[in-house]
């Protein structure tokens, strides 16, 4: 069961009052949802009134449904919210001043990607996809062979193929609050996209709760065929509503789904444009972030089938027979179909600089249009819509085509659709100017097949990762090019290995294209990025921290942290801290580490100093502090601690007396902070009034007095422990505990059948239905609904399948007022003995 969060400040101890007076309860979290534990709009005009008269503010009922948390509702109150929000931006700006040469012809326009996460075939994340690409794996998994009847009745054999993902059915539903069954109802598709933007966000070193600005999205995902099967799985169970099937499957809720789990407050769009989709979203969130519309934004695709289905092959159809991709090469056949996820984090060039933050490549500028009814039908690719949208990406770019030196093609390998690309290309490049090197040519497409509605963004990534490293990945399958495409009439050439990429008195330049059946065309420009400026060297110690969902994940995070420093020496420890210290989700269980250098943080990561490695699992939101400090401290050691983000509300010297103790200890969970030796934390734990939950700290390191503040979960100004600039830089992603969640295809085993049965007692019943709603194989007596997973919207069918099943008539409220499975089946029966008596 979760820890309840008591009230820290005197407007929550009153706020908490009204609640539980009005919803009657007996106690309530600071954290818990006013219409998630019984509210309704009504009743929040009485909690208006009493605020009223006990609070002296009478705010109005919108503000009361924004701020619609005990915590929330306060900060607003005491006016603390507005003062937060005014010098965040300010604060944020502080942290790391200009620390990149900007550079000659920086624009206004340009955008920084500062953020990538992907899962393809054969790669879990980035590094494993770069890898192969540089190594040029085919990751396309075939099958034996089959025999389809053709024209004539002649039978042709062809080779089942397709890019697949490992596992895309295991997901971490705890991490994300999501409980068995409602992970069960979710597209598996939708479930990857969601991992991938944690892993984007956070390998761009933000953490959406303590981000200033506005954070957008923009994605897409292919058609669904989760649908099918959860059709299917409603005719034998009748707990899956249509509701569950829309919004746990349709593409309008994808995008949101990030935005509501990881709190992203911009703008939020699902994107559509069949095999363009993902670059869309890149072009549509780059014109968000210059609208200003947001601060940060997220643009991807996804496109995962479960179960796999191989691409039917057709005679005279688009699929490849030999289970071979093979662009612009002559012996290409068509394509493959392939699975995956990719996803980027942008933001304006300006602010990224001054944030210092990585920045892997620039965005200078793209463009996206269709080609009407100028093609041979619908399905077919035009070349002057191509033509139109590679010269106006290339002119919002501000860049001649004679300067980009690489292009990551659409490159399906079909027969007639790369001669086509490549006419397009030839044109939009013949500028008149010479070119003084060839134009390198690729396509990710024969590596791992054609993703649908992430091919767009993996052609991006790709492309990023080659504009940042400086090697461009070879083409796979290219041997002889393709008799119907006139590379003589270009400056194209595929490139078949991995080719170092160092221009001649150029910056390394790109351009992604991406076309979608129906007409939609997508280009993009990259440049590398700008390199940052020197910094002075430092030997400051750093304090690194860390944490997890879960111990299991803490354990695996630690021991990724340890492997990134091995295998990347070039890192500076002052920015592995930085960003972990204010580019990372906050989660229950922390530890924390003060180390010296790199060796000394190797050292304490692999566990050879296990007390210089503190953890703990106590961290709580807006615990109270005190600070302890003896008798020789004098004002401006206490201001130099405060300075560190400590913000005590008393400070108690070693003449203090009980009375004095024991009023500081009853605040529940207060931490007190000892500095030096003020002889009082031995008098704290005597005192009757001592609980477990209060804590205890003594320090003499300001660095570990900071862990210690963020351990038990206080806010810390981390910019105050740097004495030097810092920067944002690419860190493991977080440790996935996943587990399988897929609901077969066919007859398969499923939870009781929710009937009327005359043998069966309440509390069977509501064991039964508690187990059912919630997706778990038992539920505890003692545990409450609600912190299994359960919310408003399955308390509500909870209840209606009740009064189906039992004689009884309740309120959704009455779940809230009783949310165990003692509780609620001792209130059923009630209810029920009274109704008897009513009726004789």
């Amino acid at each position: 069961m979760s820890t309840l969060q008591p009230p820290a400040t005197q407007t929550e101890r009153i706020l908490a009052e009204i609640w539980c007076d009005l919803l009657e309860l007996d106690e309530v979290d600071v954290l818990d949802n006013f219409f998630e534990v019984g509210g309704y709009s009504m009743l929040m005009q009485l909690v208006r009134e009493q605020i009223a008269q006990r609070i002296g503010i009478r705010p109005t009922l919108t503000e009361l449904f924004i701020h619609s948390t005990i915590r929330s509702c306060a900060a607003f109150l005491d006016g603390s919210a507005q003062k937060q929000e005014a010098v965040a931006p300010a604060q944020e700006r502080a942290e790391s001043p200009d620390s990149v040469d900007s550079g000659a012809g920086r624009r206004d326009t340009d955008i920084a990607v500062i953020g990538l996460a992907c899962r393809f075939p054969d790669a879990a994340d980035v590094d494993q996809f770069w890898g192969n690409l540089v190594s040029g794996v085919d990751s396309v998994s075939r099958f034996s062979p089959k025999s389809i009847t053709g024209p004539g009745g002649r039978t042709r054999e062809y080779v089942p193929a397709r890019g697949l993902l490992e596992a895309p059915e295991w997901f971490d539903a705890g991490y994300f609050g999501y409980t068995p069954r409602e992970a069960l109802l979710i597209d598996p598709q939708h479930r990857v996209l969601l991992e991938c933007a944690v892993e984007a966000i956070e390998g761009a070193g933000y953490d959406p709760d303590r981000f200033p600005g506005q954070i957008g999205i923009y994605a897409g995902c292919s058609l669904s065929s989760y649908t099918e099967i959860l059709r299917a799985k409603q005719q034998e169970d009748g707990s899956i509503t249509d509701w569950d099937i829309l919004t746990g499957t349709t593409s309008d809720y994808l995008a949101s789904r990030v935005a509501y789990k990881l709190g992203l407050r911009g703008p939020t769009a699902n994107v559509q444009a069949a095999c363009a989709t993902s670059l869309y979203a890149v072009h549509f969130a780059a014109k968000a972030l210059l609208a200003g519309e947001c601060d940060l934004a997220l643009a991807g695709g996804t496109s995962v089938r479960l179960p796999a289905k191989l691409d039917n092959y057709r005679v005279g159809g688009i699929t490849s027979p030999t289970g071979t991709c093979r662009p612009f090469d002559a012996a290409a056949d068509g394509v493959i179909g392939g699975e995956g996820c990719g996803i980027t984090v942008l933001k304006r060039l300006s602010d990224a600089i001054a944030d210092g933050d990585h920045i892997h490549a620039v965005l200078r500028g793209s463009a996206v249009n269709n080609d009407g009814r100028d093609r041979a039908g619908f399905t077919a690719p035009g070349v002057r819509g191509q033509v139109e949208v590679i010269r106006a990406a290339q002119s919002a770019a501000g860049v001649t085509p004679s300067s980009i030196t690489y292009v990551e093609a659409h490159g399906t390998g079909t027969r007639v659709g790369d001669p086509i690309e490549i006419a397009g290309l030839n044109q939009a490049f013949a500028d008149g100017k010479p070119h003084e090197q060839p134009c390198l040519l690729g396509s990710v497409k024969g590596n791992i097949g054609h993703t649908d509605a992430a091919a767009g963004i993996a052609g991006f990534i790709k492309t990023v990762l080659a504009v940042e490293r400086g090697v461009i990945p070879p083409s796979l399958h290219y041997s002889e090019p393709n008799p119907d495409i006139d590379f003589a009439a270009g400056p194209f050439a595929v490139v078949t290995e991995p080719t170092p990429w160092e221009p001649v008195g150029l910056p390394r330049r790109a351009g992604v294209t991406a076309r979608g059946l129906g007409g939609g065309n997508a280009h993009v420009v990259l440049e590398q990025p700008p390199s940052p400026l020197p910094r002075a060297q430092t030997a400051d110690d750093q304090v690194l921290v860390l944490s997890a969902h879960t111990p299991a994940a803490l354990d695996e995070l630690t021991a990724r942290l340890a492997a990134q420093l091995t295998d990347h020496p070039e890192l500076e420890l002052r920015d592995v801290a930085w960003t972990l210290q204010v580019g990372r989700r906050l989660h229950g269980h922390r530890r924390y580490a003060v180390v010296r250098d790199r060796r000394d943080a190797l050292r304490v990561l692999g566990g050879e100093a296990p007390e210089r490695l503190v953890t703990g699992d106590h961290a709580r939101d807006g615990r109270a502090v005190a600070l302890l400090v003896p008798e020789t401290a004098d004002a401006e050691v206490v201001r130099r601690w405060k300075a560190l983000g400590l913000n005590p509300d008393l400070t108690l010297h070693p003449d203090c007396g009980d009375a004095e103790i024991g009023s500081a200890l009853d605040t529940p969970g207060r931490l007190f902070l000892e500095i030096g030796d003020s002889r009082l934390s031995a008098r704290l734990r005597e005192h009757p009034r001592w609980t477990r939950e209060h804590i205890a700290v003594t320090v003499t390191d300001p660095l570990a007095a900071l862990g210690e503040l963020w351990l038990a979960g206080l806010p810390v100004n981390w910019a105050a422990a740097h004495t030097s600039q810092v920067r944002r830089v690419p860190l493991p992603g977080y440790p996935f505990q996943r587990q399988r969640y897929l609901l077969e295809a066919g007859p398969a085993a499923q939870p009781p059948s929710s009937t009327p049965d005359a043998e069966r007692d309440t509390r069977q019943t509501v064991s039964m239905l508690f187990t059912e709603m919630l997706g778990l194989p038992d539920v505890d007596p003692e545990d409450s609904f609600f912190d299994l997973g359960g919310d408003s919207l399955v308390a509500t069918e909870l209840v209606a399948r009740i009064e189906q099943l039992l004689p009884v008539e309740l309120e959704v409220r009455s779940l809230y007022l009783a949310p165990s499975l003692r509780e609620f089946t001792a209130l059923i029966e009630e209810r029920m003995r009274d109704s008897a008596v009513r009726h004789g």
